[in-house]
C-alpha cells in the first residue's frame, strides 16, 4: 500500500470516529455545577456539585438502563468523564475540569454532527514526516496550561522533550504520554488562525532504543475544541510554538 493510501484509511476512520452518534460533533451544552441546586437548560430537574461529588434530583432521567426518579450522585477523576444520565437520546455526561464538576450534554441530532461533511486537510506530503529525539524528563512533570476556554486552566503531565528540525531551524517541544509507548505534541505554528484552528496535536510513533520517533505531520488533527463551542481542550505547553507554516494534516473545519 502507497503512503498516501495509508494515510486516506486513516483520515476516513478519524472523520468515521468524529461523527459517531456521540462522538464530539454531537455536544451541545456544557454547564459548571454550583453548590446551589439548580436547572440546567434542556434538561430535568435540580443539579449541583457538594463534597466531592457530583449530584441531581429529577424525573425523566435514565440511569443504567432504568428510570430515574429521585436522587444520584456520581464523581469522576480530574480530566475524565462519565456517561452518566440519558434525557431521550440525549445524553448528560460527567466531567471534572480544573476541580469543577460539569455536564456536558451529547445529542445524536446535533447541528454540527447532522451537517458535518468531513475535515479538510493539507494534501499529503511525505517531507513532513521526519524523526525526532525523545529527551525524558528525570520525572514526569505537572505544568498548568491555559484551555479552550477562558474560565478554566488545567494541568497536563509531561514526560519529556522531543527535539526535531524542521525547515532551518532546531525546535524543543514538550510532550506528554500518548499510550504504548508513543507520545503527545500539541503545537502552534504559522498556519494557527488562518488555515487551521488556533493550535494542533500530533501523536507520535513509539519511542525506539536509541530515543529516535516518528513525527508524521500529515497525520496532525484538532483536538475536539475546533468543532464544538463547548470543548476544555489544554492548549500547548508554553513555549510549543513551530516558527513556520505547518502545512500538513487537519486545517480549521468548515
Amino acid at each position: 500500500m502507497s503512503y498516501e493510501s495509508d494515510w486516506q484509511l486513516w483520515h476516513i476512520a478519524r472523520e468515521q470516529d468524529l461523527s459517531t452518534d456521540y462522538g464530539w460533533l454531537s455536544i451541545t451544552a456544557f454547564n459548571w455545577l454550583t453548590i446551589t441546586p439548580s436547572e440546567l437548560p434542556g434538561l430535568p430537574g435540580k443539579w449541583w456539585a457538594a463534597n466531592g461529588e457530583a449530584h441531581v434530583e429529577a424525573s425523566g432521567l435514565t440511569l443504567d438502563g432504568e428510570p430515574l426518579d429521585g436522587a444520584a450522585s456520581a464523581s469522576v477523576a480530574e480530566a475524565g468523564s462519565l456517561g452518566w444520565l440519558y434525557y431521550g437520546d440525549k445524553l448528560a455526561e460527567l466531567v471534572l475540569r480544573g476541580g469543577r464538576y460539569a455536564i456536558r450534554q451529547r445529542d445524536p441530532e446535533a447541528a454540527t454532527r447532522a451537517g458535518f461533511n468531513g475535515v479538510p486537510a493539507y494534501p499529503v506530503n511525505p517531507r513532513w514526516k521526519v524523526t525526532g529525539y525523545f529527551t525524558p524528563f528525570s520525572e514526569p512533570e505537572r505544568v498548568e496550561v491555559a484551555t479552550a476556554r477562558p474560565d478554566l486552566r488545567q494541568h497536563v503531565t509531561a514526560v519529556g522533550t522531543v527535539h526535531v528540525a524542521l525547515g532551518d531551524s532546531a525546535y524543543e517541544l514538550v510532550a506528554t504520554a500518548a499510550g504504548e509507548g508513543r507520545l503527545n505534541l500539541s503545537f502552534h505554528d504559522e498556519t494557527n488562525g488562518v488555515e487551521t484552528a488556533p493550535w494542533r496535536t500530533v501523536t507520535t510513533g513509539v519511542v525506539q532504543g536509541d530515543r529516535s520517533v516518528e513525527l508524521d505531520f500529515n497525520r496532525t488533527i484538532n483536538l475536539p475544541y475546533a468543532f464544538t463551542d463547548f470543548g476544555t481542550c489544554p492548549a500547548p505547553v508554553a513555549g510549543n510554538n513551530l516558527a513556520l507554516p505547518v502545512t500538513a494534516g487537519e486545517k480549521v473545519p468548515r
